[in-house]
């Protein structure tokens, strides 16, 4: 069975893990150790524990700092803002871009 790769990349739902096999060390969901998601493979000199180990602690760290919505609320503008990314400082004789050197 082939991954439909064309409908975009599929969000994982919970926390990763890795598990040690004799030929390679697989990320893994944690709910469900058979799923995997990648294989390190071991052997010629490839630190393959160290990869899948980084993987799942970046993954899960992630997890943890997600904020439970969107940052910003649909239809707002964020207060730091500013149409075409350059702040425009009208009447002080600044140039767009140069604050003077503040």
């Amino acid at each position: 069975m082939e991954a439909n790769l064309s409908a975009g990349p599929q969000e994982v739902a919970g926390r990763l893990a890795f598990r040690e096999e004799e030929t390679a060390f697989l990320v893994v969901r944690e709910e469900d150790p058979d799923d995997w998601l990648a294989r390190f493979d071991k052997g010629g000199g490839f630190p393959a524990r160290e990869w899948a180990e980084n993987m799942v602690r970046v993954f899960n760290r992630r997890l943890v700092r997600r904020p439970p919505g969107p940052s910003t609320p649909p239809g707002t503008r964020p207060s730091s803002y500013h149409r075409g990314g350059v702040r425009h400082q009208h009447g002080r004789g600044d140039h767009a871009g140069d604050n003077g050197g503040r």
